[in-house]
């Protein structure tokens, strides 16, 4: 499970509007004062990315809660996002070069599979199921997260 800390910045019985950091994984690492894209990540400021949830846990603004995404939805919308257009591309390309297309409409049509491979892509998460499904759980609240023991 993929888990992130958010802010309620907004609670009503029902509903919570949350808000998260994007942060840049290179400055937890232990070679981030001499590394080059520690320096360029510190150049960018932090994102914070608002979504809202249902309130099964009855929290209140200003606290923070643990939300969480399962690994296997993860990966799956990895797929969706980057195989599927990619598979399109070649199968595409595949079929103008049987068809004796040249070299240049060959790019150009692996270009359009590419495309239409995106807007399949879109058409499936934008719709309200998708919505759903790939929207963060409310898992629990902050202050009950154990915290890992450092030897």
């Amino acid at each position: 499970m993929l888990e992130e800390i958010a802010l309620v910045i907004k609670s009503t019985p029902d509903q919570l509007w949350l808000e998260t950091e994007t942060r840049s994984s290179c400055t937890h690492c232990s070679s981030s004062q001499g590394c080059g894209t520690s320096v360029l990540a510190k150049l960018f400021s932090v994102k914070r990315n608002q979504l809202n949830v249902e309130n099964s846990l009855g929290a209140k603004s200003g606290e923070k809660v643990i939300i969480g995404l399962p690994d296997e939805l993860l990966v799956r919308a990895a797929i969706w996002a980057y195989l599927l257009p990619l598979i399109s591309m070649v199968l595409v390309t595949i079929v103008a070069s049987v068809f004796g297309a040249g070299e240049g409409m060959q790019s150009l049509l692996g270009l359009l599979g590419l495309a239409v491979g995106f807007i399949v892509v879109r058409r499936h998460t934008n719709g309200e199921r998708s919505q759903q499904r790939f929207k963060p759980r409310l898992l629990r609240m902050a202050h009950q997260v154990e915290m890992p023991v450092k030897y």
